[in-house]
């Protein structure tokens, strides 16, 4: 059991090197084209299986847009309906790169159960969709897991438009998670905890929520993981957890990030490891547990 631990915990680890972002399709909105953060087309395996069939062999792909396409999109009588599927391609004779565009007529045999009055309408997707123009406010590199100035988040219920927000999102200054390894290593109530002494003790966190003013509120210890014994300890209410949060209130202010309507930190899931300093002379790591090798 100890050892399946520590293999899904690598294999956490490679995930995160390996995600990747990905390009989005394109919506238009009231005359204006947005950044959809998603591929709709993606949702239903069977279409994405006839629109890897449908592009050309040649048809260039690239680890930020694995699908060789990008799809165009508009709200049409309150449906989100397919325009236009582009896709680039390369030649080996000429050794050129071309652009094809495939408009509704070309796409209507891959969707022919969705064509309602000479529109390609998405209904088999429900669920929310967000577009977004403006500057990149958060990025992680992985999929689509980034949010932009404004954002329209878009709640569709079998391709029908049902309910349309709009935010402005905007980061303010102040300590990054990603950078404050070294002051919560400092601050954590070390005293209390002889018994782990000199081990390494991995928090994994989610749902980091933040006040308006950089004061940390809480957050979702999942876990905590001792890496000398390979232990997995239930992190909600243990001693551990309730001191790790206890640190995190003391340092202020931490960077806040607001969202789509709610403050908060800019990972949603996030793994860091502590270890008390045993010498004074000891700097302070920078390093996160995904970047560990766990040696």
């Amino acid at each position: 059991m100890k050892k399946v631990m520590l293999l899904i915990l690598l294999c956490g680890v490679m995930l995160t090197l390996k995600a990747t972002g990905q390009s989005g399709d394109v919506i238009r909105l009231e005359g204006e084209e947005w950044v959809l953060m998603a591929k709709p087309i993606g949702y239903d395996s069977l279409l994405c299986r006839r629109m890897g069939d449908f592009l050309p062999e040649n048809v260039s792909r690239s680890t930020g847009n694995y699908s060789g396409y990008t799809a165009f999109w508009e709200v049409r009588d309150g449906y989100l309906c397919l325009q236009r599927v582009e896709a680039d391609v390369y030649d080996e004779v000429s050794k050129k790169e071309s652009t094809r565009v495939y408009e509704v007529k070309e796409l209507r045999p891959i969707f022919a159960a969705y064509c309602q009055a000479g529109e390609i309408q998405a209904r088999w997707f429900s669920g929310e969709l967000r577009a977004g123009k403006g500057d990149v406010v958060r990025y992680v590199h992985d999929g689509f897991d980034r949010n932009m100035e404004t954002e329209r988040v878009l709640t569709i219920q079998n391709g029908k438009v049902m309910e349309t927000q709009t935010y402005h999102n905007y980061r303010r200054a102040g300590l990054n998670l990603m950078k404050a390894q070294g002051e919560i290593v400092r601050r954590f109530p070390w005293e209390r905890f002889p018994e782990y002494q000199g081990e390494r003790i991995i928090f994994s966190i989610s749902d980091f929520q933040m006040a308006e003013d950089g004061h940390f509120i809480d957050c979702d210890v999942r876990f905590i993981y001792l890496r000398s014994s390979r232990e997995k300890i239930d992190g909600k209410n243990h001693p551990l957890a309730l001191a790790f949060k206890e640190t995190l209130k003391s340092i202020y202010p931490w960077e806040v990030l607001f969202i789509n309507g709610k403050y908060t930190g800019e990972y949603r899931n996030f793994v860091m490891s502590l270890q008390e300093k045993t010498r004074p002379d000891e700097g302070d790591s920078a390093r996160n547990v995904r970047k560990e090798s766990f040696n």
